[in-house]
């Protein structure tokens, strides 16, 4: 077994993989360190500063505040909460962003005389723009360092998207306040307008030039990596809540505006018909719509978030015996090593080629050949720990990655996964003939990080091909110097 070119996708760089994110549970684990503290004492701090934010936007008069541009009036809104949301989402993770925004918003409307009722719902509307942006962000795998022109230009768009659907909460600010047609126009367009600079004048160069080493050293805080992927449950869930929310919101705002509108009970359109029954169909609309929207938005969030996680699962899974493939390998290797390194442990491998395997494939055919690999993999995983990765690295040859490992453990589980496949055979076929197998194991593991995984790879490779060579059947250990 001549070594060849084993990894054939080399490790994905960070900017291909988007935002990751720690559970904000994190913080409240029993193994939780004096630097997830620091974390902890951070965060309390952004609580702290937004609600201080949020309400001097308001005793400030930073909503709507009147400019020009190019000789153009426009109204601008400086909200600071909201750039502070942006970082702590796309360093840390939407639920750390969350709180901060919420409890602004909540300031800055109790401060502005809204209801507590009124109060908690708008203040939700800061939560889904954040979300949007960093959902988006996710999805378009946009490096939080903004360091290609791509993630500039998907930065900016997914902004103004974020920045349009959190200013609909303007429609209940507005009528709450009952402010003038003008007024509600210019706190509209600020709100719009003010997101956005603040995103491109501000949080854009903050995440550009301090980004990768605040997302360094915070990387270096948690002991555990952070997660990359949303999957379809949740995917769906937060897009209908979100959608949900913002509909209510906007219904409210527009009936609390229609509400307002003093008219004779007998008043009537131009051609003749009474104007509050027509005002009431309009509302109804509204409602009716809003729950259209709701209730679109989650069937097709759903299917595509569905298909999504299934196809990607699709990429990473071998068809025939249900485990990993070879293509998934690069990533799996890259966070387990990235774990094993901040437990302070060791990462192993096995390289598994099961013996005579051609010559069962050309007695009892391709079909009795792909039964017995599908069984095999099967009987491996059973004698692997949980924390083991199996992965079908092409035709009878399999790796077993064993994350958090002591040297000395690797031994063992080899030897229990060559006893797995010799103790009993993997199927009987209907002609009585008997399917079995044996397979040659050869295994590595280190303690030294960073680790070379093709550097691991070929060592056991080359330890595998010495059991063949001293009988099959058998596990070799390889040395690391």
């Amino acid at each position: 077994m001549a070594y060849r070119s084993l990894l054939p996708t080399s490790i994905p760089e960070i900017s291909e993989r988007g935002p990751g994110w720690w559970p904000i549970g994190e913080l409240w684990k029993p193994a939780g360190t004096v630097r997830s503290r620091r974390i902890g004492g951070l965060w309390v701090l952004s609580l702290l500063l937004s609600a201080a934010f949020g309400v001097a936007n308001v005793t400030m008069g930073w909503n709507g505040i009147e400019i020009s541009v190019f000789g153009v009036p426009a109204g601008v809104t400086i909200y600071p909460p909201f750039v502070l949301s942006v970082l702590l989402a796309l360093w840390l993770g939407p639920t750390w962003a969350a709180v901060p925004i919420y409890l602004a918003n909540l300031a800055s409307a109790l401060a502005s005389g809204l209801s507590w009722p009124m109060s908690a719902l708008f203040a939700i509307a800061g939560v889904i723009e954040t979300l949007m942006l960093w959902g988006a962000l996710v999805a378009l795998r946009v490096d939080p360092a903004l360091r290609r022109w791509r993630d500039l230009a998907w930065f900016v768009a997914a902004g103004l998207v974020a920045a349009v659907t959190g200013s609909l909460a303007a429609i209940l600010w507005n009528s709450s306040h009952h402010l003038d047609p003008a007024m509600s126009q210019r706190i509209w367009r600020g709100w719009v307008l003010g997101d956005l600079l603040q995103l491109v004048v501000l949080a854009l160069p903050i995440l550009r030039l301090v980004g990768p080493s605040a997302q360094g050293w915070i990387d270096r805080q948690f002991v555990n990596p952070p997660t990359r992927a949303l999957n379809a449950k949740h995917g769906a869930g937060l897009a209908v809540s979100a959608f949900a929310v913002l509909g209510l919101v906007v219904f409210l705002g527009v009936h609390q505006a229609l509400g307002s509108i003093e008219l004779a009970l007998d008043a009537r359109t131009a051609t003749g018909e009474l104007l509050l029954p027509k005002l009431r169909e309009i509302v109804l609309a509204m409602g009716l719509l809003s729950t259209a929207l709701i209730l679109a938005t989650g069937i097709f969030s759903t299917a595509l978030a569905t298909l999504g996680e299934r196809q990607r699962r699709e990429a990473r899974v071998d068809g025939l015996t249900g485990c990993n493939n070879r293509r998934s390998f690069s990533a799996a290797f890259t966070r387990e090593a990235e774990r094993s390194r901040r437990l302070g442990l060791g990462i192993g491998l096995l390289f598994l080629d099961l013996d005579r395997f051609k010559e069962l494939n050309d007695r009892y055919g391709h079909e009795a050949g792909d039964l017995a690999l599908a069984r095999a993999a099967r009987r491996i995983e059973s004698a692997l720990r949980e924390t083991d990765l199996l992965f079908r690295w092409g035709g009878e040859e399999f790796v077993v990655l064993m994350a958090h490992t002591h040297p000395e453990e690797i031994g063992e589980v080899a030897d229990r996964v060559r006893l797995g496949l010799e103790r009993e055979p993997l199927a009987a076929l209907p002609g009585g003939a008997i399917l079995a197998t044996t397979a040659s194991l050869g295994a590595v593991a280190t303690t030294r990080f960073p680790c070379d995984p093709a550097e691991l790879v070929r060592r056991a490779d080359e330890a595998c091909y010495q059991a063949k060579r001293e009988g099959r059947n058998r596990v070799v250990v390889a040395a690391w110097e």
